[in-house]
């Protein structure tokens, strides 16, 4: 736009001229679209997606000051036109609206709240989890968690301030998993040692101390003894009579099983015998194995005539697993036991530790009754004995079964974390999971580190009553669903009502849609409040309305590119603008002229012509380009 006002010529007015000019709008303009097409990229990108494309473009600092300076642009174009006369109406109303448009678009940008409320059949909630990862730190003092402070997780890194506590964000784990795994801080003195039993297990086992866990691992046809401090071991004598047979020992003394029928001991009769060759053990107890392994157990019921039955358990492999008889009916207790033979085979016997002695000592029985004596100094130790090829891994003697988080690979459910540690602490640093939290240790106060979403609280309640689905005729794919809800407000009676798609629950400036779901009794709703809807809204009315006047309304936009003018005026204004040297000597002091006379830009004096600029200053020329036509 060239200068055609006297104050155009100012200071003022020529940075005016350029802040409201083609010179500034089309590179400012460029960049615009440039931004606009990254974007897009970065939001249709999968592994990418619109937080990306929120941090990276739209959100940024550089975005928000090139929105800004498209701002200054509309702006200055709609002042350098001052004095507005009417023919400037439908362009201050086109201008008016895109700048209000923008600022519709960063208040619903920054402003706006969004996220998911996810219900089962029953269950009611009015809290909202938004898409944010957030690093808080959570007083629980007065008994309900209050947060302190909270950091952008996603984009943090290395120290971050929370209140007054620092903590060191060290790494990020795209997935983690539990593991459990043994620990050897344990209230109570427990050995446990872990072995890989055979070459290419790809994991090692854990067997506990004998007398504490039931007795000793089996493995491989070999018995493998674990004993805890101050017990010893003596090998069996062999007692190949009792191979297969079963006694209940009662007080010290041992009954041989009979048939069903025969006693069992003093007081007691045999009910039902079940002999099992390949057992296995299920919820309803033992059962035949379909794989025939070699496994003999028994099961025996007896009973004492007066209304009580119990049920005993043994196992032929496992002689010193000594299981409780178990009260099938009545208030009675035998206090019997039911053991198998003992027989001679393979044992290894894991000998107790010597406080500052790391030589472990084993002793390995052959089934044919050689013992052997085994001692190693340090762990892991491989070794021989009879067939088996073995390796002691570990050993603990305060054995505590305990879980922990190892990071996991990629996969379709995951689960992330990061990994923290306050600052100056000099130990490892701890994975905190998403939704999971951390308790800090400092004088007098409860707190603890929180990884989750930003919560936000609703005004009102949701309570799913009912959630309905209704699939494509032969698949799983739904085509329909909806759910019966009750939303209960404070002072208000409640509301029953179904929300479906494209019938959203409306609360004031909040609304609630059926976003999904997930099996067949869990409803995913979608909340968002958006403080800059109705302002859009306005302005895209009043963009349209601009349009059409600066298009179809020669009275408001005359003189306006894409407005055609009659050609007599257009010679009318060159004739005048030609002639407005001798037409100054004519001017009163005002610069205005009479009724008749020229005015200052060379027409007459009168307001019947919308193209007269009553605010421009004597003895000047204005520019004879297309009839003083704006930009």
């Amino acid at each position: 736009m060239k200068a055609h006002r006297s104050w155009h010529a100012t200071k003022f007015g020529r940075v005016a001229l350029f802040l409201g000019g083609l010179r500034l709008a089309v590179p400012v303009m460029i960049l615009v679209a440039i931004a606009m097409i990254w974007g897009t990229y970065l939001y249709s990108q999968p592994d990418l997606g619109a937080k990306v494309a929120m941090r990276v473009v739209y959100g940024s600092a550089w975005f928000i000051a090139l929105m800004a300076l498209v701002c200054v642009s509309l702006i200055f174009a709609v002042v350098t036109r001052y004095p507005w006369q009417r023919r400037h109406v439908g362009f201050i109303v086109v201008h008016a609206s895109l700048i209000v448009l923008i600022i519709a678009g960063f208040w619903s940008l920054f402003g706006r709240i969004e996220g998911q409320i996810r219900l089962q059949e029953g269950q009611h909630s009015n809290v909202l989890e938004m898409d944010e990862q957030r690093l808080e730190l959570v007083d629980m003092s007065s008994g309900e968690p209050v947060v302190v402070a909270a950091v952008d997780a996603e984009t943090s890194n290395g120290t971050v301030k929370l209140g007054d506590v620092t903590v060191e964000i060290a790494g990020r784990w795209s997935n983690i998993q539990e593991e459990r795994y043994v620990a050897d801080d344990g209230p109570e003195p427990l050995r446990a040692i872990e072995m890989i039993p055979a070459p290419g297990m790809p994991q090692s086992i854990w067997i506990g101390q004998s007398s504490k866990s039931g007795g000793p691992a089996v493995i491989g046809g070999m018995t493998i003894r674990v004993l805890g401090e101050g017990e010893s071991w003596e090998p069996p004598e062999s007692t190949s009579d009792d191979r297969g047979k079963y006694f209940f020992v009662l007080e010290g003394e041992r009954y041989e099983l009979g048939e069903v029928g025969d006693e069992a001991f003093p007081g007691w009769r045999i009910e039902e015998i079940q002999r099992f060759r390949s057992a296995t053990v299920s919820a309803s107890g033992l059962s035949e194995s379909e794989e025939g392994g070699d496994n003999p157990a028994i099961n025996v019921v007896i009973t004492d005539g007066k209304g009580t039955v119990e049920r005993h358990t043994a196992f032929e492999k496992f002689p010193d697993m000594v299981l409780p008889g178990k009260r099938i009916q009545g208030d009675a207790l035998s206090g019997a036991r039911l053991i198998a033979g003992s027989t001679i085979g393979e044992t290894l016997v894991i000998h107790p530790m010597v406080p500052g002695d790391p030589t472990v000592r084993m002793t390995y029985l052959a089934s044919d009754g050689r013992i052997e004596q085994l001692e190693h100094e340090g762990l892991p130790w491989s070794f021989q004995v009879g067939s088996h090829q073995m390796t002691l891994v570990s050993q603990v003697s305060r054995a505590r079964m305990a879980t922990r988080y190892i990071q996991a690979p990629p996969a379709e459910s995951f689960r992330r974390a990061l990994l923290v540690k306050l600052a100056g602490d000099a130990s490892e640093p701890t994975p905190l999971p998403w939704k999971a939290s951390l308790p800090l240790m400092q004088a007098q106060r409860n707190l603890a580190l929180r990884y989750g979403p930003r919560i936000e609280r609703v005004p009102f309640t949701i309570h799913l009553n009912d959630f309905r689905k209704v699939d494509y005729p032969g698949t799983d794919m739904a085509m329909a669903y909806e759910s019966d809800v009750t939303v209960h407000i404070d002072g208000q009676p409640d509301q029953e009502l179904t929300i479906f798609m494209n019938n959203p629950y409306v609360h004031g400036p909040w609304k609630v849609y059926q976003s999904g779901f997930l099996g067949d009794d869990i409803s995913i709703f979608s909340v968002m409040k958006d403080p800059g809807l109705t302002l859009t809204y306005i302005a895209c009315t009043t963009l349209c309305i601009g349009i059409l006047i600066t298009f179809y309304s020669r009275a408001l936009s005359s003189g306006h590119p894409g407005i055609a003018m009659p050609f007599a005026k257009k010679e009318w204004d060159n004739v005048a603008a030609a002639s407005v040297d001798r037409a100054v000597d004519g001017l009163d002091a005002s610069g205005t002229g009479s009724v008749g006379q020229p005015g200052v830009d060379g027409h007459l004096g009168s307001d019947s012509d919308p193209a007269q600029g009553s605010g421009d200053a004597p003895g000047h020329v204005r520019a004879p380009v297309g009839g003083g036509v704006d930009r």
